[in-house]
């Protein structure tokens, strides 16, 4: 968590010319599989917080975000991983918490690098990681970081006491343990309360924070030029990049940003569900998560990966095509989506319909792009979320492996709209407007940090 503010910090330093000695310092991770984007090109950071306390036999990490730079529409955008979500571990092809893949004597950086690859289709383009120590320094050597506090808080695991509401300064020690709370605890009327979510919940306190600390950060090295040689050496100390990432790059990233404001970071909390095995663990809720994960993969917000989407195929034909179902189902596995064993549909289709859960043509589009001929997308309230049926009809002739443009996806006329939704209606959904941000569910008493309106910190 603390990457973000530390980096911003040596970055925004190096505007003074003082760091360009420093930078050169860094330590560097070599042979990771990572480019730059092509300049101007957005690009994303995978930032990893560690602790490598005295006494410690492995690297504990507690944070994995992904930080998203885009020079050219001047937004950042972050989204951070639970250090308890149920994975495919890279090198191992097993199921296992997603913070395992960083924890190997060697080559963890790259594992955990292929494991977001393979688990999210999200690129990244290079590798940041800070101590927890840093954080700690940084958050000091500002002054502190100010929040709300509406009620008395604590973590007795991770050392937060903070029992004084109102507007708080936290030091480092307890900036800290403000962002590593994973047992938060708030005193209502019935006692101390406890934050069921745990790690998810201290993702969403992590965002908030840092919103914060980044405000502060940022004001504090523009007004106050003699921290810098401080905050620079703090971050030097603590923090390695990849190899892939020149100091030169570094700058022209600090000077384009120098004005940043921090309430334009987008954050995003991705939505989870248990892992049936272990309740202490998460799933990623991949249905949910497209549009959230859109961002860090560059495409539209109602774009969809066909890995999330489950189809079944019917044969509509009454038995003039007796394989058909069974060609279509092998050619879309091909391409990558999940397919049920194809059937027989009950009646004569004379053109294509795919049908698609409520709220959800983005999903029927998607398979749509693959088809040949124009199809109808009907709405049926019966299907599951991300669960589509294909039902191909007399009229059906190929399946091609790349998408259609989504403009370029023409609808069948439907034979019969009752209580259906025509294709016409689904071309709206791929589009660029972000996410809400912040917080993918509804906001909570757990959930502390920004001051009431008309109250600032």
């Amino acid at each position: 968590m603390g990457g973000i503010l530390v980096v911003f910090c040596v970055t925004a330093a190096a505007l003074a010319g003082y760091a360009l000695v420093k930078l050169e310092s860094i330590s560097r991770v070599d042979d990771l599989d990572t480019a730059s984007a092509p300049p101007g090109e957005p690009e994303n950071f995978l930032v990893v917080a560690v602790d490598t306390r005295e006494g410690q036999s492995s690297v504990n990490t507690d944070t994995m975000m992904v930080v998203r730079v885009d020079p050219a529409s001047d937004r950042v955008a972050l989204t951070s991983f639970p250090r308890d979500l149920m994975v495919t571990i890279a090198d191992t092809n097993e199921i296992g918490m997603l913070n395992s893949a960083y924890n190997r004597p060697e080559g963890g950086e790259q594992n955990l690098i292929n494991t977001l690859r393979q688990n999210f289709d999200i690129e990244i383009n290079h590798f940041v990681e800070i101590n927890f120590e840093s954080f700690r320094e940084v958050v000091d050597a500002v002054g502190g970081i100010p929040i709300y506090i509406p009620y008395a808080i604590r973590d007795r695991q991770s050392g937060l006491y903070q029992y004084d509401v109102g507007c708080r300064v936290l030091d480092g020690e307890q900036g800290l343990a403000f962002a590593r709370a994973r047992h938060f605890e708030i005193l209502t009327d019935n006692g101390w309360e406890t934050d069921g979510s745990a790690d998810l919940g201290r993702v969403q306190r992590q965002q908030i924070f840092i919103q914060l600390a980044l405000t502060k950060a940022l004001g504090e090295v523009k007004s106050s030029p003699w921290k810098l040689p401080d905050l620079v050496n703090i971050g030097v100390a603590n923090v390695r990049l990849d190899a892939n990432l020149p100091v030169g790059d570094l700058l022209d990233l600090a000077r384009h940003f120098e004005d940043f404001d921090a309430d334009s970071l987008e954050a995003y909390a991705l939505p989870v569900k248990e892992y049936p095995p272990d309740h202490n663990r998460v799933l990623l809720d991949e249905a949910a998560a497209e549009q959230y994960l859109n961002v860090f993969r560059g495409l539209a917000r109602g774009e969809v990966r066909p890995g999330v989407i489950d189809v079944s195929v019917l044969n509509g034909t009454d038995g003039q095509n007796p394989t058909l179902a069974g060609d279509v189902s092998g050619a879309l596995k091909q391409i990558g989506f999940q397919l049920e064993a194809p059937q027989d549909a009950e009646e004569l289709y004379d053109h294509t319909v795919i049908f698609h859960a409520p709220g959800e043509a983005a999903y029927a589009q998607r398979v749509a792009r693959h088809i040949t001929v124009p199809v109808e997308l009907r709405e049926d309230p019966d299907l599951q979320p991300a669960h589509v049926r294909l039902v191909a009809g007399t009229d059906f002739t190929t399946v091609h492996e790349d998408p259609a443009p989504v403009e370029s996806v023409t609808p069948a006329a439907p034979a019969d709209t009752s209580g259906t939704t025509a294709a016409t209606t689904a071309t709206t959904t791929a589009t660029t407007v972000p996410p809400p941000t912040t917080s993918t569910t509804e906001p909570n008493e757990f959930q502390v940090g920004i001051p009431p309106e008309g109250e600032t910190c």
